[in-house]
């Protein structure tokens, strides 16, 4: 594809998506009853896939397939979760172990928490369209998968600067540790649903459940009441445990242990994706006969 129309696809895709997915944020934070937003809460989370997929066909000029079956795409999306689950588990028991995480009161309103599942359903969805199905996949398709993984966990990362609390150190912190996973999480398992999952379960855990912020922003009603003190680099500060040491450490873990199955997986079985190309949502085949025109 012509350099200036690569440009334009990844440019243009990425202001798209982030107009449809704030739209539909700004909708849901609305003051009406949950009720309500959850048929909102489907539709934009359909929506935000739907265009993922026309915008793939017109990328690839192949039809791009969102979803494989059921059974394996909510396979995959409960991978995500369940590895979010033991990430930030982890980082909670480290934390309350060193006494800086102690939690206050433990309450659960419903409603609230349904709220924030299906915020967050729509965050996970529209954030990974962009920054793993558009910026790291295009990127693929130019420098090759391993600098297009720097290169969009550096992206990841520093999109969160600007929110409440965050500094170059959150900002580095978010790239190690979620920016590199997810990139990898995508690869593995040939499927947009792992990040998904991923980043969805973390945000939720991290502010729903355990009460504390989720990168800069406070959320009321936490089934868990709690207070973070102690040190900003093994707290995170105002801007979450995200930014705290304990993530980046228990990440980097997690990530390398990710990124030597994958290579594991491409040495011993042979690689099911080259190196500059990525699968779209599902393992829809985008290689063989099905192989993008360029």
């Amino acid at each position: 594809m012509d350099f200036y129309k690569w440009i334009c696809f990844f440019f243009i895709g990425i202001v798209c998506f982030l107009f449809i997915m704030g739209f539909f944020e700004a909708i849901l934070m609305m003051d009406y009853t949950i009720y309500a937003k959850i048929p909102i809460a489907l539709v934009a989370c359909w929506v935000l896939l739907l265009s993922f997929r026309k915008f793939l066909t017109m990328y690839t000029r192949v039809k791009a397939k969102i979803f494989a079956t059921p059974q394996h795409d909510v396979k995959i999306l409960l991978t995500g979760w369940g590895v979010s689950f033991l990430f930030f588990g982890t980082i909670m028991a480290s934390l309350y172990c060193l006494n800086v995480y102690q939690p206050q009161k433990i309450n659960c309103d419903i409603q609230n928490q349904l709220y924030g599942w299906l915020l967050f359903a729509v965050v996970g969805i529209g954030e990974e369209i962009i920054c793993r199905g558009i910026a790291f996949r295009l990127l693929c398709d130019r420098i090759g998968m391993t600098w297009a993984l720097i290169l969009s966990a550096v992206i990841f990362g520093f999109a969160h600067i600007f929110n409440d609390g965050a500094t170059v150190w959150s900002a580095l912190a978010i790239a190690v540790t979620s920016g590199w996973l997810l990139g990898v999480a995508y690869v593995y398992h040939q499927s947009l649903w792992a990040p998904i999952g991923m980043h969805w379960a973390w945000n939720y855990l991290e502010g729903y459940v355990f009460g504390c912020p989720v990168s800069g922003a406070f959320i009321q009603h936490p089934i868990i009441t709690s207070r973070l003190f102690g040190p900003t680099w093994l707290t995170g500060g105002s801007f979450g445990p995200e930014a705290s040491i304990a993530a980046i450490l228990i990440g980097v873990v997690i990530s390398l242990y990710y990124t030597l199955k994958l290579k594991q997986k491409r040495t011993t079985k042979g690689s099911t994706v080259p190196p500059s190309r990525c699968p779209p949502v599902s393992p829809a085949p985008l290689y063989g006969k099905n192989r993008p025109r360029r």
